[in-house]
This record gives C-alpha cells, sequence and structure tokens, in this order.
C-alpha cells in the first residue's frame, strides 16, 4: 500500500531538493480504492455498481463476440473459484497458468483464481507449446486453463500430453461458460480473502523477451493495489467511461489498466482485433478512452494528415485554417467521424515519434503518451499537456522517479543516466531467480526498493520524465559518440516510402583490425506507397532492389533534412540500409524482437570491455586518491 507518513519522510529528508527525485504523494488523502488485496478489489468494486446488468467486458474479435455484465462476472468467477478450492487438488498460493487471447471467460478465469487465493500465470499464447511448457515449468504451474481456439490442433494436444504426464490439472475454455462450474460457496470465498496477505503473491507475468529471453515477475496484492490507487486518480476514470483497447490480456498493461482498473472504476471495457474497425468501433461504442501501441498511432496520424491535405486542395479556406486554426479543422473532423465523446488516446508500449504526438496535438486529438514497466506494476505515468511533448510526465502518486549514474548516484536535472523506479509497486521480483532480481532491484540504507530499469532518460526541474533509449543497445561510435536506436527509428518514422525501420549495432573491421561498432538499419519498405508512386507492382520492385533501395534513401534523407533534433553523428547514410522484404518478427503487443536482428556475442563483448575499462579507470582513480597525485 502507500507508504506510511514517516517512510514518506525519510525519502525526502535523503533526496532534498526536487531534481533528484519525483513522486510519493504526501499520505494525509483519502485513499480512493479501500482494499488490502485483489480479493476485496474484486468485492468492493463489483458492490459499488449500481446496475449488475451493465456491461463490465465486451470482445470483438474477427471470429468471435462476447459480452460479460458485472453480474455473470461475479457470479461466473465465484463459481470457478468454489470449484479450484473444493475439487481441483490445488492448495492455497498454488499456481493457474492461463493461456488464451482476449475472450470473456479470460476475465471468469482470471479473478476466479485469484479469488479463490490461487496465483494466475499469464503466458502469451504466441509463445507457442514449448515457451508454454517453459514457462508452466518455471512457475511450477499444477493447472493450465488453454482457450480451444489455441493455435492448431496439435499444440494443444502437445500441451495436454504434457499435463497428463505431469500431473497438471487442464481446463479448457470452450464457446460456452468457462467449465468446470460449482456453486459457489460463500465461506470458502471469505476464507480465502482474510488468508491472503497484501505482501503474497498475486498474479505472475511474463515479460516480452525483446531484450533477451522472457522472466517471470512476481507482483504482490499491495504492488498492484498501489499501481491502481495511482493510476486512476492519474486517469480519472469514472463509471461512466468506456475504455477501448487492442493490448492482450497477458501483457502487464493490458491486465492492469484494461481489466483491472476499468473493474475498480466501474467503467466498461472493450477489446478488439479488429484493428481496420477502430474508428467505427470508438464511434459505435462510445469510447471515451482509447488504448493502443504506437504502430496504429502512427497510421492514424498519416491518415489524418492525409485527409487534411485532400481537403486544403479543395477548399483554400481550409488551408488557411489548417494554417492559423488547425484546431477547428480537428473538431470538424471529429464531429464527422462520431468522436465527440472520446477523451484521449493512450500509448504505451514503446515510443511514440514525436511527429506523431504533434501531428494529433495539433489536430486537436489528445494524445497521452505513457510509461512503465513490468516490473513496476505496471504503470510509471504519461504525459497529459501539448506543451512538453517527447516527455511521459511525472510519476503516479505511488512511485517516486530518479537517474542514477554507473556509481548509481543520483543525478540533477537534465543530466542522463539510466532510469529507476522506487516505492511500493516495485515487483517481489523473478520468480525463483534471485541473481537477477539483485541485478535489477537494489534496496538503499533506508530500506527502499529501487528498479534499475535499463531504460536511459532524464528529470526536468518539474520532475517530468524524458525517455533516451535501452541503455542495452547503445550504438557507441568510433568516436564516443552514444547512438540511441529508438531516438533515430522514431525521428525517421515520417519517411514516405519507410513503414518499419529497426536500428542495430554491427561489426566492422578497421584497417588497424580492431573491430569497431557501426550501425545497420534495416528498412522494411512501405509497398503500397511505392507500388503507387512507381506504377509497379510489389512482385516487379522485388526484382529492382536497387531502385526501392534508392528511393528509400531519398525518403530517409528528406527526412533527415527536416528533422532538427537528430544530431550529424545520429544520421545514417545510405550504405548502412538494408532492405528487410517482409514483417520484422515481434511480440504479441507489437514491439520488435530486437535481439533476433543483432550479433549477440558482438553485443555481451562489447559491454564487458566497457565494464572492464570503467572497472580500470576506477581502479586507477583510487590509487591516485590514496597517493594523492
Amino acid at each position: 500500500m502507500i507508504r506510511d507518513e514517516r517512510e514518506t519522510q525519510r525519502t525526502e529528508d535523503r533526496f532534498g531538493s526536487p531534481g533528484h527525485s519525483y513522486g510519493l504523494e504526501p499520505n494525509n488523502m483519502e485513499k480512493m480504492l479501500q482494499s488490502r488485496n485483489l480479493i476485496e478489489l474484486f468485492n468492493q468494486s463489483l458492490a459499488k455498481v449500481a446496475d449488475p446488468n451493465k456491461v463490465c467486458v465486451e470482445v470483438i474479435r474477427v471470429d468471435r463476440h462476447e459480452t460479460l455484465t458485472f453480474g455473470q462476472l461475479n457470479d461466473r468467477a465465484g463459481m470457478f473459484a468454489t470449484w479450484l478450492m473444493r475439487e481441483s487438488g490445488l492448495a492455497f498460493g498454488d499456481k493457474v497458468a492461463l493461456v488464451s487471447r482476449n475472450r470473456a471467460d479470460w476475465d471468469v478465469a482470471f479473478w476466479g483464481t485469484i479469488l479463490a487465493g490461487r496465483v494466475p500465470v499469464l503466458i502469451d499464447p504466441e509463445r507457442g507449446p514449448h515457451g508454454v511448457i517453459t514457462h508452466m515449468q518455471a512457475t511450477d504451474s499444477r493447472a493450465l486453463v488453454l482457450a480451444d481456439d489455441y493455435t492448431e490442433e496439435d499444440a494443444r494436444r502437445e500441451l495436454a500430453d504434457f499435463c497428463h504426464a505431469n500431473s497438471i490439472r487442464l481446463v479448457m475454455m470452450t464457446s460456452g461458460p468457462l467449465c468446470p462450474i460449482v456453486p459457489p460457496d460463500g465461506t470458502g470465498l471469505e476464507d480465502a480473502c482474510r488468508k491472503v496477505a497484501p505482501d503474497d503473491t498475486a498474479v505472475i507475468l511474463c515479460t516480452s523477451g525483446t531484450t533477451g529471453d522472457p522472466r517471470e515477475v512476481e507482483l504482490t496484492h499491495a504492488n498492484l493495489i498501489a499501481n491502481l490507487e495511482g493510476s486512476i486518480r492519474k486517469v480519472d476514470l469514472t463509471p461512466a467511461d468506456v475504455l477501448g483497447h487492442i493490448l492482450p490480456p497477458h501483457h502487464s498493461f493490458g491486465m492492469t489498466v484494461g481489466k483491472m482498473l476499468a473493474l475498480a472504476a466501474g467503467a466498461t471495457n472493450i477489446y478488439t482485433n479488429k484493428y481496420r474497425d477502430v474508428a467505427d468501433l470508438i464511434r459505435d461504442r462510445g469510447i471515451t478512452i482509447f488504448i493502443a501501441i504506437p504502430a496504429l498511432y502512427t497510421t492514424l496520424a498519416k491518415k489524418l494528415e492525409d485527409a487534411v491535405a485532400k481537403q486544403k486542395k479543395q477548399n483554400r479556406l481550409i488551408a488557411l485554417l489548417d494554417r492559423y486554426a488547425p484546431g477547428y479543422v480537428g473538431r470538424k473532423m471529429r464531429k464527422k467521424l462520431g468522436w465527440t465523446q472520446l477523451r484521449f488516446f493512450l500509448s504505451g508500449a514503446a515510443p511514440m515519434p514525436r511527429w506523431v504526438l504533434e501531428n494529433l496535438w495539433r489536430h486537436g486529438f489528445k494524445m497521452y503518451e505513457g510509461y512503465g514497466t513490468t516490473e513496476n506494476s505496471p504503470v510509471y505515468g504519461f504525459n497529459e499537456r501539448s506543451d512538453r511533448i517527447g516527455s511521459v510526465g511525472q510519476p503516479i502518486s505511488t512511485l517516486v522517479a530518479k537517474i542514477v549514474d554507473e556509481q548509481n548516484r543520483t543525478l540533477p536535472p537534465h543530466q542522463r543516466g539510466e532510469i529507476c523506479l522506487g516505492g511500493p509497486c516495485i515487483a517481489k521480483g523473478y520468480y525463483k531467480n534471485p541473481n537477477a532480481t539483485r541485478a535489477v532491484i537494489d534496496v538503499d540504507e533506508h530500506g527502499v526498493r529501487w528498479l534499475h530499469t535499463g531504460d536511459l532518460g532524464y528529470l526536468d526541474e518539474e520532475g517530468n520524465l524524458y525517455i533516451t533509449g535501452r541503455k542495452k543497445y547503445l550504438i557507441i561510435l568510433p568516436g564516443g559518440k552514444n547512438v540511441n536506436p529508438e531516438r533515430v527509428e522514431a525521428a525517421l518514422s515520417e519517411a514516405r516510402f519507410v513503414k518499419e525501420m529497426l536500428v542495430v549495432p554491427s561489426r566492422r573491421e578497421e584497417s588497424n583490425g580492431l573491430m569497431e561498432e557501426s550501425v545497420r538499419v534495416l528498412v522494411q519498405p512501405a509497398w503500397e506507397v511505392l507500388e503507387t508512386h512507381t506504377g509497379r507492382s510489389r512482385q516487379d520492385l522485388l526484382a529492382e532492389p536497387q531502385l526501392v533501395k534508392n528511393l528509400i534513401w531519398e525518403s530517409i534523407r528528406d527526412c533527415q533534412n527536416r528533422n532538427k533534433h537528430l544530431s550529424h553523428f545520429e544520421k545514417i547514410a545510405a550504405h548502412n540500409i538494408e532492405i528487410h522484404p517482409g514483417e520484422f518478427l515481434k511480440t504479441s503487443t507489437g514491439k520488435v524482437k530486437r535481439d533476433h536482428y543483432i550479433d549477440l556475442e558482438h553485443l555481451e563483448a562489447k559491454h564487458t570491455r566497457i565494464a572492464e575499462y570503467k572497472a580500470a579507470r576506477a581502479s586507477q582513480q583510487s590509487v591516485r586518491n590514496a597517493t594523492g597525485a
């Protein structure tokens, strides 16, 4: 929960003036969530819903359409919880793996598992049978809830055989209500609630694996309650809100904001994977907050710009209004789209290109960019102001943020370093992996637990956080300059003939025989745009790779020339470009799996050399200090 006044005072005494760390509001404010664990949160949230027939969850997929009311969720989750306690053979605290895309029964299984005092393990269905089995073994899962539409029949059979061989209970999500079901036992559910302590593990989530092998993160009831407390204040969510999103349920942001936060506020949560129908969905379902990844908003921004350009050509008055009063054009388009009820867009999971943010804000569409990690439960905060584009805002009230250097010293405003987060939201750790936990979470002399995110950035004087890249993927050029791949990718995402690009390090042998680091740029062409521009088919273009590369280079060069935020050493050259004809390998949330495209042996060797160099410098400095030299 939120730390007491003495702990807050210790933090204030330690950090002193603003600029060193930010967050953790005073504790004399009334808490919005009067819950010590997620079972209490579930029961209290449903008790506050005036109409049990109000839609809690709506799932709109290409292959199914389901609704679940608050009353139905209460009844069915109670039934599943009772079965887990009476007939499953699972003990209190046992792990239950959930493998499913978004569907109504996912919510039933998730909340039912929590109500029974068991621990849901959320696994990405895209991991495949081997990945699912690996996570189940790593977390000691004793049951598997598997969707009947999970991949192919052979894969489902492989998982069923694994469960049978290891005495693991298998429950299938069928087209009907989740089975098995047992009439709820109120006494049993009350006992489970009393037994669950705030520091008990509530959920285990698996990291996406974009920066290495996925790991299993333990989040406690206290972690999640604290994060929800801070988030609901930040978003100002009410029962009148309707949340729309495309995030999968196993994702930390999709679970907390898309599931828990909506439930706590009594709001309706709508999920879709029909990306082409998002505009109609926002209009027809009265969505007030839409949550998606940057790729979707990039497409939206380009379509918006195209629509405005067409209107400007047809009407000179529109051209003048767009120049001097762009908000007018945006309001007109909102009304035409039927989005008058939309409060704001919310983005997370990956950095948002600056030009997308500027484009949407300019036309009157509020675009809030968020940040967070699974290990901080996961919401850090988001930027809700158009005058500080590029920032992800200030931390929620239950988090504190600071920037540290290589020696773990706290840095003042505007100095770049590693982003660290502290407070009651920080995860318990990685399941049965104390070494990995100690590598990213440390405890200071005041007992404050700090998460080293591996992300680079800085804080301004007001405590707004700016992210500049991933520590692991910095490209160090021969001259000592650092290139942040994400920064370059975001700056050049507006290039006309580029659908997506990936900036990665590569090795280059110099004349002296040493291996130096250089930049390699993988580009996925925007084939439809190229076809329109050249009048040739994709097949014809594939037969002329040099033509495609020349056109892509021209569009990148034009974009670089217009961009004022890239330094000269961050700009790419034509010889660095490689055409990647197909889609990049991605996680289920749309993040590119960078490690798949990087020479990991070189990367490991580089960081070893850097560590050895810094250790040698530190040793030399110690000798000089000792000798007085």
